[in-house]
């Protein structure tokens, strides 16, 4: 807050009086009430990832590789009281590569994906750190499950009241809003234009060329039929080759005991 208002509340918003408030508060809202923010229900498993969350920038954690030589971004996000780390999609990862998103920006995900640890994990354990490469843990989000939220939107979970959610997933105003490689659409109202009939493709097989057919639903039903028709001649056929080869193979056995 004193970096956003740093004239009304620099030097009256960190102090330590307030800080000390807050950790009692914490104290009693996780131990006596049992209430435990969003990251640490995630990590600890009670609570799935996908469900719509929101979560600020903590850090931008860059990693180099010497082979081959690249770089990873990653982000730490942070419900206020933990973090967790967050892995990103190419298009993500351009946005704060361009600055859109950077430290304070605030978040909202939906369908995530934490990977890492089969069983869950407190973030109070003296083996996690969410802003080192060896976290066990680590959140994938992709672009179109995510969203830019107001400056002063809650951290932690959104509720399914909120105007941008459809059936507990982000709602996606528009298909321009969809990005190629930002992963699954999470929700979208669409209106149908039109209804074209149904078509079939036939691929040609022991063809010369090979071409595939698209055909209508009544071509498609007359190929049907021609096939069966086809299928049935040359059982018939080779079902009388059969008995034929059957009654003279009797014949033969008849004759050579006589």
């Amino acid at each position: 807050m004193e970096r956003c208002f740093a004239k009304e509340l620099g030097g009256n918003y960190l102090v330590y009086s307030r800080v000390l408030r807050q950790i009692k508060e914490r104290y009693d809202k996780e131990l006596r009430c049992a209430k435990r923010p969003a990251v640490r229900k995630i990590l600890n498993r009670d609570v799935s990832a996908s469900v719509p969350v929101i979560l600020c920038v903590s850090q931008i954690l860059r990693f180099r590789f010497k082979a081959p030589a690249k770089e990873d971004v990653r982000l730490e996000l942070t419900d206020g009281w933990y973090a967790l780390p967050a892995a990103l999609d190419t298009v993500l990862s351009q946005f704060v590569l361009n600055g859109k998103v950077k430290i304070g920006t605030k978040l909202m995900i939906c369908n995530g994906q934490l990977v890492g640890s089969d069983e869950g994990i407190d973030p109070l354990d003296h083996g996690y750190s969410s802003f080192k490469r060896e976290c066990p843990v680590c959140l994938n989000i992709s672009a179109n499950n995510t969203r830019l939220a107001r400056w002063n939107a809650k951290l932690g979970f959104v509720s399914p009241r909120n105007s941008q959610l459809h059936s507990n997933s982000i709602l996606v105003k528009s298909l321009r809003d969809v990005f190629k490689d930002g992963g699954p659409i999470p929700a979208i109202d669409l209106v149908i234009c039109k209804r074209y009939p149904r078509m079939f493709l036939e691929h040609g097989v022991g063809n010369q060329d090979e071409s595939s057919l698209h055909l209508t639903e009544a071509e498609d039903a007359a190929r049907q039929i021609e096939h069966d028709t086809n299928h049935q001649r040359i059982s018939e056929r080779f079902a009388d080759m059969a008995e034929k080869e059957c009654s003279s193979v009797s014949l033969n056995c008849m004759l050579s005991y006589l």
